[in-house]
């Protein structure tokens, strides 16, 4: 997944990409141009089972309704949550794993971009399908500056104003940082659950999946069968 081929190769893509709002995987050579975007199947369902991970869930509904506290208006966010929604893209596929907002406010780390422009081309779902919007964002004042800081209610007024329908959750960190109920926490890799009106479903981190390469072409599976519906 070599960040050189990128630029050249897909370069007649890389408008739609800019378009589709995702900047953050471009090289930084191409940033100031724009990957096209998009049952578990049986031989990841078996590496999950010898890891003691849980297969995948059939879609259900809760069993109760959970709440979040009320998001303020958008005015009245912090300038940083504020700027970010301004350059984000509505989406019916929303992306989110913790490091980011560490991608998005500042250098991304190569490895995750690649992770991301090969799984998203390979994918091949229509311009616009898919969006990345941050769980934390670094802070801007005193101690927290430079520090990633979750802000529960806004991630999901910003889902809800970005009219996503499925929020793809990449990594325990994130999960545990939107402050679900224990039922939810416990969700594993490649469970998937309704929850207020959209599909969430829990993948590996992105960096689980670097290491895990292997995995990939099974991950893209799992994703056609799960995300037809937003496509």
């Amino acid at each position: 997944m070599a960040v050189a081929g990128v630029s050249g190769f897909f370069a007649p893509t890389l408008l739609a990409l800019k378009q589709a709002g995702l900047e953050y995987l471009l090289a930084d050579e191409a940033r100031a141009h724009a990957l096209p975007m998009a049952r578990v199947p049986q031989g990841l369902a078996r590496d999950m089972q010898e890891t003691g991970v849980a297969q995948a869930l059939p879609r259900e509904a809760s069993s109760r309704q959970e709440t979040q506290a009320a998001a303020p208006a958008p005015a009245e966010w912090p300038v940083a949550w504020q700027a970010h929604l301004r350059k984000t893209r509505a989406a019916p596929v929303v992306w989110t794993y913790w490091e980011l907002g560490l991608d998005v406010c500042g250098t991304p780390d190569p490895k995750r971009r690649e992770l991301f422009q090969e799984l998203l081309k390979d994918l091949a779902h229509p311009p616009g399908t898919h969006s990345f919007w941050p769980v934390a964002l670094p802070g801007e004042e005193g101690q927290a500056a430079g520090k990633l800081e979750a802000n529960v209610p806004i991630f999901w007024e910003g889902v809800r104003l970005l009219h996503s329908r499925a929020v793809m959750l990449m990594g325990s960190q994130a999960l545990r940082a939107l402050a679900l109920s224990d039922r939810m926490r416990a969700m594993r890799p490649f469970q998937q659950r309704h929850y207020q009106g959209r599909l969430l479903i829990v993948l590996p981190s992105p960096d689980a999946l670097i290491q895990e390469a292997r995995r990939i072409q099974a991950l893209r599976e799992f994703l056609r069968q799960a995300l037809a519906p937003f496509v």
